[in-house]
């Protein structure tokens, strides 16, 4: 690691160490086993200036005065979940002096917590380069319902960031969009702003969320968030992203060229896009082509029995009720678990679509369910369905059904 003159910054699990060390010293420089209250120890507020304390410690090894509370407040930083502190060059130097450390390549030698540790150290240090620049790829499911890649240069710190989105053409060639905007990180979180350029002025544009979890932005060699925006034809949209971490320049715009989507992304990315279109909706049968069949989809709450036929020997049960004020569906099979639940009306509202994943003693795990609306018409009702699945042998599935509905 660097240690070169002027601030550090440290991650919050060597921080630590420093911070204990200093106290160790304290303890064992003025024979007390036991810290003093904060303001007295670290020597600010109304604090005993007559009675042990890091101020005086501190100002007598340097030669300039000593702020008291400037070591509790990264203290206190870290206690908060900050990542990091930034210790300014003379902070810096007081501590190592009274720790007992020549720099803090040595301290870091000496204690080597884990790979993953120091590789944030590291990236933490080298952040501190101002000319530093990292390259991504940025994947996103687009316009065309293809997964689409961009280009994204991050600089000044993890300040600034660029976006250059590819869009392919008829010709072989490929349009490019552009946005820039500033990075803004907090806590485990990286927010980005951008302005994309319009009729030859930067106007707003995206906003993006990340999790970065506690590690220094330059080590991240994936970032996983959601983006909202507008798309070329000024409708609302939101999706999830992925930026992947190029070794540089040439190689961000090399896998660009490269018009293959890595399957790894691809099962991630690929239809994650909600797209609202571009209205006012007046009524709320006018929300979208779904909505003149909400009728229809207020009356699916109710109580369901059905008897599924796996082959002509074996067959299934499961018992559930889809709740009236939001539309979930719990189990009322003892020993069966219900989750990922989804319900859809198709085909114009004449079908019902349930899918679901199953936990606990039962032979199948992930079920398809199609049966007719038609059942709706009457408060109890039993009619036949399709399904189609895997059971818990991981073999796939499928047959008629039998639906048992009540409104209780």
């Amino acid at each position: 690691m660097n240690d070169r003159s002027g601030s550090i910054k440290l991650t919050a699990e060597y921080f630590k160490i420093v911070l204990v060390q200093v106290q160790n010293k304290f303890l064992s420089k003025h024979k007390i086993k036991k810290l003093p209250k904060t303001f007295q120890f670290y020597g600010y507020g109304s604090f005993d200036e007559s009675k042990p304390n890091l101020k005086a410690d501190f100002e007598s090894i340097g030669t300039q005065f000593i702020n008291g509370k400037y070591l509790y407040d990264k203290s206190r930083d870290i206690e908060k979940g900050k990542f990091f502190v930034k210790l300014n060059e003379y902070y810096k130097s007081i501590l190592l002096l009274y720790i007992g450390y020549e720099s803090f390549n040595v301290f870091f030698k000496e204690h080597n917590i884990s790979d993953q540790e120091n590789k944030n150290q590291r990236a933490l240090i080298q952040e501190d380069n101002q000319d530093a620049t990292y390259y991504y790829i940025n994947y996103y499911f687009g316009e065309g319902e293809i997964i689409l890649k961009g280009q994204t240069i991050i600089t000044h710190n993890w300040q600034k960031i660029q976006h250059i989105f590819l869009y392919p053409l008829d010709d072989g060639t490929y349009g490019k969009h552009y946005s820039q905007g500033t990075v803004v990180k907090q806590g485990d979180t990286i927010y980005i702003k951008t302005k994309t350029l319009s009729s030859g002025r930067y106007i707003d544009g995206a906003s993006e969320i990340y999790y970065v979890g506690h590690q220094a932005s330059p080590s991240l060699k994936y970032l996983v968030g959601t983006y909202c925006n507008f798309d070329e034809y000024s409708n609302p949209v939101a999706g999830r992203a992925i930026l992947e971490k190029c070794d540089n320049k040439e190689d961000m715009e090399e896998k660009t060229k490269d018009n293959i989507i890595p399957p790894y992304i691809a099962q991630e990315i690929r239809n994650k896009r909600i797209v609202n279109k571009n209205s006012t909706p007046k009524h709320y049968l006018e929300l979208s082509e779904k909505s003149p069949f909400s009728s229809i989809y207020g009356k699916i709450p109710g109580t369901y029995e059905l008897k599924f036929q796996l082959n002509k020997n074996l067959s299934e049960s499961i018992k559930f009720k889809i709740l009236s004020n939001n539309y979930k569906i719990i189990t009322l099979t003892e020993n069966v678990y219900i989750e990922n639940d989804r319900i859809e009306l198709i085909n114009k509202g004449s079908v019902v679509n349930l899918r679901f994943n199953l936990s606990g003693i039962i032979a199948l795990e992930r079920l398809n369910i199609y049966f007719k609306t038609y059942y709706l018409k009457h408060e109890n009702t039993t009619q036949s369905g399709v399904f189609s699945g895997i059971d818990n042998e991981n073999r796939l599935v499928n047959g008629t059904l039998t639906v048992n509905y009540s409104t209780n």
